[in-house]
């Protein structure tokens, strides 16, 4: 395999050329006196460097100057520190030397080698090593930096050092084959220049690159007369060598395990770390000791190096190794596009051929691959997608998967004003008002749909934003309106949520094997509703809409910011984004802790920096960096408040292991029994793909396959299961015992309708939390369906379903064995659960992919009182959790493609003259202007001609106020705002950065603590002092609580106080009848919540302001009251509520990408004010955007006309 370092500094590469690269110590089969490294790559070449590697040519790279000429070639930096104003300690990074990528074989070859002899085997492994190499120096690319792509150069010169031994342990230096691959901090770009690389595309190798190593060294060996097989980490082992002779011969690795098990970290950087603390000193040993210790182990397990050898000569003897290459890379290629394109639309070319590779693993050479995938390509099986900004290698689609997208697209723009509407607007909104609990949100969203003249419209609905309650009188309507209701969901627990609000219900896989869609009558109209359509596939949805008939009309409810199903494709999303009239229920009821509920409204908008933040300021995150201690904390808390507590992970290792640690702590306690049942449950395998499931490899033996086709010709039942008992993968055949015992071997490409699952031993006992991995039809169980076990004994449980209605259930443990202790659940698994208490785990060194924005919000907002989240690093956390991972999609709506089988279009319009907005089909207008002062007035006269329901969106505070006032003067002028206004003071809240820094406050600032200092400075919880003096050399604060004490503070000493409290400035706000105002705080008592906005209709003499609440709510608002209002003109983000027009103007860098980016499919209308030189691709949303026809560009005050 191949492991890349950390990267090396200059004086640490040069230490390790000289102490380990070179040393004899670390290669005693070579008999020399030092190891003599090797040159390789295009640069090295063109620099003049061949042969062995010298001392001084390899001390000069590794400060950035030409090896022969000493000419420097990239800017060598000295790590330095200084000293902040706040006294923190900021460290400059020294120059980065470059980075050693390790290539190892498995043990089994090493052994194969080095004890057996074979000097072969190392020459296999230096071919294996040199292509690898030349396929990773494809993708090296030169640092430009800014947030500039990396620009591919292709060129990097390496220092290559061939060793033998591992370092000791104990004193025994274990048989190891490597080589250290030093990638040198430079490359030269097509101009000359010379640059520092841009590591990034190296780690997005570096599985390819393994494949390719790997392939090319298996290979090599089955052409030597050597059988290979899969190894217990996956990667291909020499058959032959006992698991206990090949454990005796890794004593290396296993110390690394034990020091990572005792520092309770886990990940490849963690294995970096235990491997540089667990390396012992050189010990003086002789080659002769060395080989003598390695004969000595291997006569202990008879000796299997040599016979493992001996057994391969005679087989290449007499038989040769003479596969059908090219057949086998077309059938290797043909596994990884069936394979990979199953879960994803838009695939890197490096992933595709990487799964070749590993399909044809000793059969076929990487060549014959790379020549096989280019061949399909250029017959058009595999589309080439336009790279994204910082892509570092090609991306490929389907044409398939092109047509599916196109037809869910095309039902969207051809179901548009297609059906009267099921109700009038009258009688929508009658519906709307039945109930008198509902909220605007709600009510708008019920009339919207029910009076909505499309055939397909969607409901986009914000986690715990009351769904259900809309679901239910939507279904009323439909009914009073001749409609027969069902509804459909992609898993069973949401599809029992549809029947909570009385809709006939169930999944819809079980709709598409239906014959017919049952709705054969022509006069029977239908609403069909599709909840959690983001877990849809592409093709899904597909089928699904060319099921229904022209009287069916579709629903289609989901959340774009929650998880995205696992195969391929973005409905829902891709649906929105081309058009789709969508609702959204943005007022979110779930969280009834207003702290918690201001997160959660981050974390649903993509603001999760802001989310995190918000929580830490709460005191919800505890960091504890031992693994161990974190869960062990996690148990305890979790063992405090056990009823209405979930714990959230998002991967399965470490659900398990909270599991276990849950357990044990509430067995202590005596929650539950401490008598253990052990039983052998089953686990889906969902890593294998349809096509894993035709390759006899994938499975292991132990598997339980369960048959939902069957197979006459074998003599399978329908439903039946089977255990796995032995695998053939050279002639793809799998060996299983059937449940009566008969024993029969099949190729698993002649069965379709196999389900795989893994055994897995799990001790329950009386009182334990259970969930469910599979749905139950017979006892009504849904998959992921919580419950507590009631009564265990032998083949029969008990278990006390959760939910409204309080209900038992009887299992037969022959029969069901898919469930799992439910203490801790996934991120996945927890979607669309609600429970009192969350308790999160975010370890910032776990699954990239599990780590993302998504699992923040799903998380979260489970809870409904609280949430508090463990991690192992707070500081990184928010930036670890910020990362968007999105299911890809071949088609973006309105953007230019070829017809259904060519390649996409490169050609792209000018984007200074043209953008469009992907979040609907609407029209688009883009207004440029000369200047600044220009580009504001004409934004406030454009405000004015449409006052209801418009938002400005600037990022700059100054244009901010200025817009504000030019609104205002426009408003007076057109008499929509009153001339008498009143001067209210306002409390604005100031982002002052670091709060425990004194000179950051100014005097008049107000500080509201949420846990003030009673005892030592007077200050009560809860209460807001004023700022009276500043002391920025002693970092003090004088403040004056509101009985008029004064008291001195050191902020930096508050810690918490500091860290939770809020700064305010208090400004004068002129306010006159007509005036817009936002509220900008959570007000409980009144229903109010930040952001809402509201109209002045009256002031009163006490200059009180009588207001109409967008949601039609009238009330009087106090004087005190007003500090938390302000003009509701313009704003610094897009408001997250349904608006008729939003203007976004801005000017040069100040215009922000991330505003952007979550823009309401409510918003009617958009338009963009800019001045040159703004840069329009940051007004877009984050995916790059095809611009269509229908944009109206507008050139003003350049003295152009329009």
């Amino acid at each position: 395999m191949l492991a890349i370092s950390k990267p090396l500094n200059a004086g640490q590469a040069q230490t390790y050329h000289k102490m380990d690269y070179t040393s004899p110590t670390q290669s005693y089969y070579a008999q020399g006196d030092v190891v003599k490294g090797e040159w390789q790559g295009k640069l090295a070449e063109s620099m003049g460097l061949s042969g062995e590697v010298s001392a001084q040519e390899f001390s000069r790279l590794t400060e950035g100057r030409h090896p022969l000429t000493d000419e420097q070639m990239v800017r060598h930096r000295i790590a330095t520190e200084y000293t902040n104003p706040d006294g923190s300690v900021t460290k400059a990074v020294a120059h980065r030397a470059g980075w050693d990528a390790m290539f190892a074989p498995a043990k089994s070859v090493s052994l194969t080698a080095l004890v057996g002899g074979d000097d072969r085997i190392r020459e296999a492994h230096r071919a294996a090593v040199v292509t690898a190499l030349d396929e990773l120096e494809k993708y090296t690319h030169a640092r430009i930096g800014g947030n500039n792509p990396a620009d591919p150069s292709g060129r990097f010169v390496v220092a290559k050092f061939e060793h033998d031994t591992a370092r000791p342990v104990d004193g025994y230096a274990a048989p190891q084959l490597h080589t250290h691959a030093v990638i040198f901090n430079v490359t030269q770009r097509a101009d000359g220049t010379t640059r520092a690389l841009q590591e990034q595309p190296f780690f997005e190798s570096q599985n390819f690159v393994t494949a390719v190593y790997q392939s090319e060294l298996m290979y090599r060996l089955r052409s030597l007369g050597y059988e290979i097989e899969a190894g217990k980490s996956g990667a291909p082992e020499i058959k032959g060598y006992s698991e206990e002779y090949l454990k005796a011969s890794s004593l290396r690795r296993g110390k690394i395990e034990e020091e990572m098990e005792r520092r309770g970290v886990s990940g490849p950087e963690a294995a970096e770390i235990a491997a540089r603390s667990t390396r012992e000193k050189k010990h003086t040993l002789t080659p002769a000791e060395v080989l003598a210790a390695h004969r000595e182990v291997a006569a202990e397990f008879g000796n299997q190096p040599e016979t493992v050898v001996a057994e391969a000569r005679e087989r290449s003897r007499a038989n040769g190794h003479n596969p059908d290459q090219a057949g086998h890379a077309r059938e290797a290629v043909s596994y990884a596009r069936a394979s990979l394109f199953e879960r994803e639309a838009v695939l890197d070319e490096r992933l595709l051929l990487r799964d070749a590779l590993r399909r044809g693993m000793g059969e076929t050479t990487y060549q014959q691959v790379r020549t096989e995938f280019e061949n399909r390509r250029a017959a058009g099986a595999f589309l080439s997608v336009e790279a994204r900004k910082h892509d570092s290698g090609r991306s490929f689609t389907t044409a398939e998967t092109i047509a599916a997208e196109r037809e869910n697209l095309a039902q969207v723009q051809n179901g548009k004003n297609s059906v009267e509407p099921m109700m009038s607007a009258e009688l929508a909104q009658r519906q709307a008002n039945f109930r008198d609990f509902l909220n605007d949100s709600q009510r708008r969203v019920i009339e919207e749909i029910l009076n909505s003249p499309d055939k397909i419209h969607g409901l986009q609905g914000r986690a715990g934003s009351g769904k259900t309650t809309v679901l239910l009188r939507v279904r009323e309507g439909a009914e009073k309106s001749g409609y027969v209701v069902e509804g459909f969901a992609p898993t069973s627990r949401a599809a029992a949520q549809l029947r909570e609000a009385g809709i006939q219900a169930s999944t819809l896989q079980s709709f598409l094997a239906r014959s017919s869609p049952g709705n054969e009558d022509p006069d029977v109209r239908r609403l069909y509703m599709v909840d959690e359509s983001s877990l849809s596939s592409t093709r899904q949805m597909r089928d699904f809409l060319n099921k229904i008939t022209s009287n069916d009309r579709v629903l289609l409810i989901g959340d774009t910011r929650q998880h995205q199903g696992v195969d391929a494709g973005r409905p829902f999303q891709q649906m929105q984004e081309a058009g789709m009239r969508t609702s959204e229920l943005d007022r979110i009821m779930r969280q009834k802790d207003a702290g918690l509920l201001k997160a959660v409204e981050h974390l649903s908008r993509n603001e999760t920096l802001e989310g995190i933040a918000l929580l830490q300021q709460q005191g919800r995150i505890t960091e504890l960096t031992d693994r161990r201690d974190r869960i062990a904390a996690i148990a305890r808390d979790y063992a405090e408040r056990p009823d209405g507590t979930i714990v959230v992970s998002p991967d399965n290792r470490s659900r398990q292991e909270i599991n276990e640690a849950i357990r044990a702590t509430l067995a202590d306690k005596g929650v539950i029994a401490r008598e253990n049942h052990s039983l052998q449950v089953l686990s889906h395998r969902s890593d294998m793909t349809g096509a894993d499931r035709t390759w006899a490899a994938r499975y292991n033996v132990g598997d339980v396959l369960e048959y939902s086709s069957g197979s006459k010709s074998n003599g399978i039942e329908r439903g039946s299961q089977a255990t796995v008992r032995a695998v053939d993968a050279p002639t793809n055949t799998l060996t299983v015992e059937l449940a009566n015992g008969e024993i029969i071997a099949y190729d698993p490409k002649r069965l379709r309708g196999v389900n795989v699952f893994q055994v897995q031993a799990r001790d329950f006992a009386f009182g334990d939390r259970l969930q469910f991995t599979a749905p139950q039809k017979e006892q009504g169980i849904a998959n992921r369906d919580l419950g507590t076990i009631q009564r265990l004994e032998v083949g029969r449980m008990t278990v006390r379903m959760d939910g409204k209605e309080s209900r038992s259930v009887e299992l037969d443990l022959l029969k069901v064995r898919q469930f799992d202790h439910g203490y801790a659940v996934t991120s996945h698994s927890s979607q669309g659960l609600t429970s009192t208490r969350v308790l999160a785990h975010f370890d910032t060194d776990g699954p990239r992919l599990l780590i993302n924005s998504r699992l923040a919000y799903v998380a979260i907002s489970r809870a409904s009182e609280d949430a508090h989240v463990y991690t192992n690093d707070a500081i990184t956390l928010g930036r670890r959790l910020a990362v968007d991972v999105s299911k890809t999609a071949a088609v973006e709506p309105n953007s230019r493609h070829d017809s259904a089988g060519q390649e996409r279009t490169k050609d792209r319009p000018d984007a200074k003259s043209q953008r469009a907005d992907s979040a609907t089909n609407r029209e688009v207008k883009v207004h440029e202007f000369a200047d600044s002062e220009h580009r504001l007035a004409s934004v406030a006269l454009a405000y004015a001609e449409q006052r209801d329901r418009a938002v400005v969106v600037a990022s700059n505070p100054e244009e901010r106020r200025e817009l504000t006032a030019l609104i205002r003067s426009e408003l007076v002028e057109r008499g929509w705002l009153g001339r008498d206004s009143q001067s209210i003071p306002v409390a604005v809240e100031r982002d002052i950065g670091n709060r425990r820094l004194a000179a950051n406050y100014l005097p008049g600032d107000q500080i509201e603590y949420k846990s003030g200092s009673p005892k030592e400075h007077g200050i009560a919880h809860g209460s807001t002092v004023t700022v009276v003096t500043v002391d920025r050399q002693a970092n003090l604060l004088t403040v004056s609580t509101t009985d008029g004490t004064e008291t001195n503070l050191n902020p930096a000493l508050l810690r918490k106080a500091t860290d939770e409290s809020r700064v305010y400035r208090v400004e004068a706000r002129d306010i006159a009848e007509g005036e817009r105002i936002r509220f900008t705080a959570n007000d409980r008592e009144r229903h109010i919540r930040a952001g809402d906005f509201a109209t002045v209709q009256a002031i009163g003499t006490d200059s009180t302001l009588f207001v109409r609440h967008d949601n039609g709510t009238h009330q009087p608002v106090r004087t005190d009251d007003a500090l938390a209002i302000d003009h509701g003109y313009v704003d610094s983000r897009v408001p997250g509520r349904p608006l008729d027009r939003l203007f976004i103007t801005g000017e040069s860098e100040k215009i922000n990408q991330q505003q952007y980016n979550h823009l309401s499919s409510q918003v009617r209308e958009l338009e963009m004010y800019v001045s040159p030189g703004s840069k329009l691709e940051r007004i877009a949303p984050a995916q790059e955007l095809h611009v269509p026809t229908n944009v109206e560009v507008m050139r003003e005050g350049f003295g152009l006309g329009r």
